[in-house]
């Protein structure tokens, strides 16, 4: 018998790993079923909304909470969302937890799957199955526990869609059987053949078919015992015991012809069972009789070898029963199974007619073992699960096999036909690159720290730690709490602080630094071992949560799922750029048929051989980078960080020597490096088989078309989650990918001699510049896939707890990557290529959209500029900052490095860039809309003042300084503006620049500038009221000089009415303490510095009288006259009307002004009088004022004398 033992060692194929934390907040139903039977302790129905679940304290702990046993993926026949779900069994067995794992929906679903359902059973169970009907929109789970119960559970889509909707009474949905069948012989495995169909196995061989008709609810089955054993082997199913044919698996002692699998045959007349005594056996499903037994390798045993051969009773993977498009020789169908024996053997049955065990079931390939691939490292690797997929259309047979070793496990795949798969069973088989295989190069390394680092360990840790996609914050909380334990440290687990702050004040803080001595560099090294010593808690952590479970296959879509203990894995195809970066050429060479070349630019034979040439390229750069030393890859991160995103001045030979020489690659490359970099690339013909056109050829991979395809699918949480972990694992490939060639160019252009090495069809500045700009596209995207923020834009709207009243949960932190461009793209559809093949190019297009897809005109640097667009308009300031190193040297970059200052209250620095921006910015350019290029942090109103002149981009510019209250800078950009205003500027523009300049005057004091504009209004209402606010500020603010020297020309007037009205004002209300200067001493100067001096002296005339008039208000006057001086104002007042000459020196006070100016009136007329009150006009003569002020003298000499009333001083007459 021939051996047909396949290797494979190409990858074309990449497992991308999910986290299965929730996708909302409030998402996690915990439904804990009532208990059966007449002595129950919990008989109703609890259940309860989870936030989270809680920190878990141990190891032990976590894995019982978190880490499943057993669970994979049912995919629904029905295409109604969602038709993906995950199941696993927690908490020993006593949970069962159901999510949608659906990575798109139709554009017209409006709610996401996002609900997890975990619902707990009063009992472990033993078994789940699943089925659905394309008729009924219900999925039916089937649950066996170890009270032999059969718990029947009628779950909707709303179950998943909407929280509320598990709310209904739980015996709707909630259905429990105990088959009678189960007293006499216990259930071992249950099969779900459809919603109205179970196979149950028992442990003393037999079978059970239960069934029930459309539109039972699953209270009730019809039972149907297949067992051809005697009266006393069903009386030992009642009364177990052990012998030479049983086995103790679970506490149940299993026969050894106990069915491990069992499935309906297409036809439906035969149940084929695989039972533990490693045979096929058929029944018909009308007699119940056996028809044929075939051993698994179809070797005749001796009787007495039965009983050695046994298959693991908790196997189940090993029997799939397909149909075939071209049967050969009139089979029915055919029978794949699996035996471990031999190093694991697949058999492939023909079955014509299962009746007939001679003639109408054959061993197709009898003289061939098809024994399962050899990972080729001499380990004892086990076939864990295989799906087999056959296309009636084309007849092709695709074949998938997981293979696990402890924790590690391989995937393979091969596509083959019934007519070759013997001949080619051991070629052209592929391997699936995963995590825990041995092609992982790329992997990152743990943080490095050296004394030279400006940053200490603690930051570089939480970098990484926290870096999006590596660990679930769950995860990290656990493992928190555990380090927290293990130290003696106080718990931090109820701490509002976020994680990140928990992490840096908990890690390393019992470490105590030593001042006085200095011992910096002891201290940093003691805080990164605490910090290996956390991340080891966590990795043991993680590490649980990947054990391998089940291998899923959705031959709907076409795509291969993993399930592990606490995450999934979705199995897509490999970019090219993935193909030629996991692959070593000689792998290519070998499997040179397998590979698929999608470059228009190569086909065919060329196509092959620039691919294996781009591999031998791609692995020799990444073998000469990784024997760089520490210290040299840390400087050429830092000169490739200048490189790209420094303003260019030199040319490109001078770049690329400034390069090499600030590495000093002449002294860090030994020549055993140059000599094993030589012989690398051999595979290429050396270093003169170097070309431009294989250089940029390989870019051209890189740079791959979207998708024009319009589906009407959008992604939901479960998809973006993938996309964005997908297109970390592609950034962070090609990343380092560009950056091995970048190096790889440098050092061979410094390093060898043209003369020596003559390369004519090698440009190597273009072949740079071209790295150089790929670089720059995937340093952005790396940026984007590194970076959170809160996800305020789709908050989901759940409900309460008591679903009376809805609320909107808290925004969720997400990726830029994702919150930005993610939830816009569309997925593309698998009606054309399968799942696996689309959720590449959704990954590929996804990037490719970021860069500005298709669009010729949406360059790099517009793109740049529109994300910062997007941080200032979330107000992310931080992540803005961040942002400024990929911000180009443009205008329109510029005026949003100066809103990003203007948001730190960097006032400077804002009108620095504000004014570099402006000459650009203003000139006409009708091409741009300004408010869709700037994200719409421009609103319409603000674009238009872009591209319309100097005066109106200033005047946008003084907005944005006045609404952060930037005074000096607002006057200053009012300057500018009413500077470069047009003779046809519109009046209204105009005055409401000036209004502006004003206030800003005002508010800096700046009293000559505030005049300025004032002066120059154009609307009297407004100029008098902004008058009134100039007096009243300079005046308040002790300005009063300033005030009077201040020309005026036009507003004398005006003026001289103001400060009337608040003298007179004066007359009738006290100042306030600390008063400024009194407005009738202000209005006294200002008349006289206008050469009014009647109008001066009738200032103090009228404040003389109003004493007079007032006598009951001598106390008030009394006390002023203390801190002013009576005496001093009849003296100026005698004075002022003496300087007018004896004859005209006289004033008219009281009454109103009629118009006679101001030396017909002292304060304005009737201004702060009482209302009601009238006084009479009069002449007041310089005579009239000096009897006052003798008068004024006698009054003081009585008071002083003591001749004075002793009643009534209020009424005494001293006049």
């Amino acid at each position: 018998m021939d051996l047909k033992h396949p290797t494979a060692s190409s990858g074309f194929y990449k497992e991308t790993r999910l986290d299965l934390d929730p996708s909302a907040v409030d998402s996690i139903i915990h439904i804990q079923l009532p208990s059966l039977g007449p002595f129950a302790r919990n008989t109703k129905l609890q259940r309860r909304v989870i936030n989270a679940l809680p920190v878990c304290k141990t190891e032990e702990d976590f894995k019982r909470r978190n880490v499943a046993f057993s669970g994979s993926i049912h995919f629904r026949r029905s295409h109604i969302y969602p038709r993906a779900i995950l199941f696993r069994c927690l908490e020993e067995n006593n949970v069962v937890e159901l999510r949608s794992v659906d990575l798109s929906k139709g554009e017209n679903q409006k709610r996401d799957a996002n609900s997890i359902l975990r619902i707990g059973f009063p009992c472990q169970l033993r078994d789940v199955a699943m089925a659905d009907s394309v008729e009924q929109d219900v999925l039916n789970v089937f649950l066996l526990t170890d009270k032999h119960e059969i718990y029947v559970l009628a779950l909707r889509p709303d179950f998943f869609c909407r929280p509320d909707a598990s709310t209904d009474d739980v015996e709707r949905w909630c259905k429990v059987f105990k088959p009678s069948t189960f007293s006499l012989g216990r259930p071992h495995r249950l099969i779900a053949c459809s919603p109205l169909e179970l196979l149950v196995s028992l442990g003393d061989g037999g079978l059970v078919r239960l069934s029930r008709n459309a539109g039972e609810d699953g209270s009730k089955w019809e039972e149907r015992v297949y067992n051809g054993r005697s009266w006393g082997a069903t009386l030992r199913g009642i009364v177990p015991w052990q012998s030479n044919n049983t086995v103790l698996y679970n506490g149940n002692v299993l026969d050894h012809n106990t069915a491990v699998e069992a499935q309906l045959s297409p036809d439906k007349q035969h149940i084929l069972a695989v039972c533990m005594n490693h045979t096929l056996t058929a029944l018909n499903v009308e007699t119940g009789r056996p028809t044929f037994t075939k051993d698994l390798l179809d070797i005749q045993r001796e009787p007495q070898d039965l009983s050695r051969i046994t298959l693991d009773p908790g196997r189940s993977s090993v029997m799939v029963i397909f149909e075939a498009n071209a049967a050969l020789r009139g089979d029915q169908y055919y029978v794949a199974t699996f035996s471990p024996q031999q190093s694991g053997v697949f058999k492939f049955w023909g079955v014509r007619d299962a009746n007939h065990p001679e003639n109408g079931v054959r061993d197709m390939f009898s003289d061939i073992l098809l024994q399962i691939p050899d990972p080729d490292d001499g380990a004892l690797w086990t076939m864990m699960d295989f799906k087999l997929k056959t296309t009636l259309g084309s007849g092709d047979i695709e074949v998938w096999i997981l293979v696990r070793l402890n924790r590690r496990y391989k995937l393979y795949h091969k596509i083959t036909t019934m007519n070759s798969l013997a001949t080619k069973w051991d070629k052209d088989w592929s391997i699936t690159i995963t995590e825990s295989s041995r092609l992982k190069p790329f992997m990152d390394p743990l943080p490095v720290v050296s004394d030279n680092d400006m940053e200490g360990s603690t930051e570089k840790w939480l970098q990484y730690v926290l870096t999006p996609g590596r660990v679930p914050e769950s995860v990290l909380e656990a493992g928190l709490l555990q380090y927290s334990q293990s130290r003696r440290l106080a718990a931090t687990k109820n701490s509002k602080a976020s994680l990140q702050e928990r992490l840096a004040s908990c890690v390393g803080s019992h470490i105590q630094l030593d001042v006085s001595n200095g011992r910096f560099a002891q201290y940093h090294e003691q805080v990164n071992m605490e910090w290996i010593y956390f991340w080891s808690i966590v990795g043991d952590l993680d590490h649980n949560r990947w054990e391998p479970l089940s291998l899923a296959l959705d031959e709907t879509a076409g795509m291969p799922w993993l399930t592990f203990g606490d995450g999934c894995s979705a199995i897509r195809m490999c970019s090219e750029v993935e193909r030629l970066a996991y692959n070593k050429a000689d792998d290519l060479m070998v499997n040179r048929n397998m590979l698929v070349v999608s470059s228009i630019e190569h086909d065919g034979h060329d196509g092959q051989k620039f691919m294996i040439g781009a591999a031998a390229l791609i692995e020799a750069a990444a073998k000469f980078r990784r024997s760089f030393s520490e210290s040299l890859q840390l400087q050429c991160r830092k000169t490739l960080e200048q490189e790209l995103w420094q303003e260019c001045v030199y040319s490109v030979p001078v770049r690329i020597q400034s390069f090499y020489d600030r590495c000093d690659f002449a002294n860090e490359i030994s020549d055993k490096q140059y000599n094993e970099l030589s012989t690398d690339l051999q595979a290429v013909g050396g270093f003169q088989g170097l070309t431009t056109d294989l250089f940029l050829s390989l870019l051209d991979v890189f740079l791959q078309p979207m998708s024009t395809e319009v589906s009407g699918l959008l992604s939901t949480k479960f998809g973006l989650k993938l996309l964005v972990n997908g297109a970390q694992e592609m950034i962070t490939l090609y990343t380092r990918i560009l950056n091995d060639l970048l190096l790889l160019v440098v050092f061979i252009d410094a390093e060898l001699d043209p003369d020596e090495y003559p390369m004519e069809d090698y440009d190597v500045p273009q072949v740079y510049t071209s790295l150089l700009d790929l670089l720059k596209q995937y340093q952005l995207l790396r940026w984007l896939v590194t970076t959170t923020r809160l996800d305020s834009d789709n908050q989901s709207q759940t409900t309460s707890n008591d679903f009376n009243s809805a609320s909107i949960a808290p925004a969720r932190t997400t990726t830029v990557l994702e919150n930005l461009f993610a939830v816009d793209t569309r997925p593309q559809t698998y009606t054309n290529q399968n799942q696996s093949e689309a959720t590449t190019r959704n990954i590929e297009d996804l990037l490719k959209w970021v860069t500005g897809g298709n669009d010729p005109a949406v360059t790099l640097e517009r793109v740049l500029v529109n994300i910062q667009c997007n941080l200032l308009k979330k107000n992310n300031v931080d992540l803005a900052s961040s942002f400024l190193l990929f911000q180009p040297y443009t205008a329109w970059a510029t005026y949003f490095r100066a809103r990003l200052c203007l948001l730190c209250n960097d006032f400077t620095s804002a009108a620095i860039f504000f004014k570099k921006a402006a000459y650009k910015l203003s000139r006409p350019d009708p091409q741009i809309d300004y408010t869709l290029a700037s994200s719409h942090l421009l609103d319409p109103l603000s674009a238009a003042h872009f591209s319309s002149g100097l005066a109106n981009y200033y005047a946008h510019i003084l907005s944005l300084f006045e609404s952060m209250r930037a005074h000096s800078h607002t006057q200053h950009f009012a300057h500018l503006a009413l500077q470069f205003s047009p003779p046809f500027h519109p009046p209204d523009q105009t005055s409401d620049l000036l209004s502006r300049l004003f206030h800003a005057s005002l508010a800096l004091s700046d009293f000559d500038s505030a005049y300025s504009a004032l002066t120059r209004y154009t609307d009297p209402a407004l100029q008098k009221s902004c008058l009134r606010r100039l007096v009243s500020e300079m005046v308040s603010q002790g300005y009063v000089e300033e005030l009077l020297a201040l020309p005026f020309t036009t507003l004398r007037l005006d003026v001289d009415t103001l400060l009337a009205e608040h003298a007179t004002h004066e007359l009738h209300a006290a100042p306030p303490p600390g008063s400024a200067v009194p407005f009738y001493k202000i209005l006294y100067a200002w008349r006289l510095r206008q050469g009014d001096v009647r109008g001066a002296a009738a200032v103090l005339v009228e404040r003389l009288e109003a004493r007079a008039a007032h006598p009951e208000r001598q106390r008030a006057f009394r006390a002023k006259d203390e801190e002013s001086g009576v005496l001093e104002e009849y003296l100026v007042a005698i004075n002022a009307l003496g300087l007018v000459g004896e004859e005209a020196g006289w004033v008219l006070v009281g009454g109103e002004d009629e118009g006679e100016g101001s030396g017909g009136g002292g304060g304005g007329g009737r201004a702060g009088e009482a209302e009601g009150e009238k006084r009479i006009r009069k002449v007041v003569r310089l005579e009239d004022v000096r009897r006052g002020y003798q008068a004024e003298l006698d009054r003081r000499s009585v008071i002083e004398g003591g001749r004075f009333g002793i009643v009534g001083a209020e009424e005494m007459d001293f006049s």
